[in-house]
């Protein structure tokens, strides 16, 4: 399936945020459920694989816009060959933009691949946030390929890509999470900290944070610990 959701969000009178553009089509449908913003909901059980979903995303200067998901989205593998499902997030930010949808949910065979690419204006702001599990209670682990690209006026910030699960080249056992949760922030600078099996880096008025586990809900609360530690640098 082919899905396509575009939003755009812009500062209209007395400074609130507006939507002059909402489209969803495919998997996703988009709702507003506050002033700055949206959820995304699903309109069908998946992604499977050979799904193809693409998010775009802009926030023209002076606004913003928070973007959830209402559930957990459980990638399944494709009824036939191998084939990923793909998730692209691309965003355009003069403004505000938080990314914050709930886990991924990578069952057994299945290969999900999530893409975010954001390009950011000189004083824009964005927090982006990633939750994994691989495999359901009793199952085996699925696979998981997360790329991250952030620009700054045209200044590469950050360009990463994580793989997990079975046939990715770095994770083998003893190194094999099933579960792993990143932020990436920037507009408010944050010194190098780390924690159990977390680590928070720097970026160019900025910062990136990690973490990885067994278990989900010990990862998320390991990584919010991470990112309360230390004070905004100058």
């Amino acid at each position: 399936m082919i899905t396509r959701v575009e939003v755009v969000a812009r500062r209209g009178p007395g400074g609130r945020t507006v939507l002059p553009v909402v489209r969803a089509s495919g998997q996703l449908a988009v709702r507003r459920t506050g002033p700055t913003t949206i959820h995304l909901v699903a309109t069908a059980f998946g992604p499977l694989g050979g799904d193809d979903a693409e998010v775009s995303l802009v926030v023209e200067e002076g606004a913003s816009l928070t973007v959830h998901t209402v559930a957990a989205a459980v990638a399944l593998p494709a009824r036939e060959g191998d084939r990923p499902s793909v998730q692209r997030v691309r965003a355009a930010v003069a403004g505000a933009l938080v990314l914050a949808p709930e886990p991924t949910v990578v069952t057994a065979r299945a290969h999900h691949r999530a893409e975010l690419t954001a390009e950011l204006a000189e004083g824009a702001t964005l927090a982006a946030t990633e939750h994994v599990l691989l495999g359901r209670a009793g199952e085996e682990p699925g696979r998981w390929t997360g790329t991250t690209r952030v620009e700054r006026a045209g200044r590469p910030l950050l360009h990463t890509t994580v793989a997990l699960g079975p046939g990715a080249p770095g994770w083998l056992p003893p190194v094999a999470p099933r579960a792993y949760a990143a932020t990436v922030s920037v507009g408010a600078r944050l010194p190098v900290a780390t924690g159990q099996d977390a680590v928070r880096l720097p970026l160019d008025d900025g910062w990136t944070a990690t973490a990885w586990g067994t278990e989900l809900h010990t990862v998320v609360r390991a990584l919010a610990a991470l990112e309360g530690v230390g004070e905004e640098v100058a």
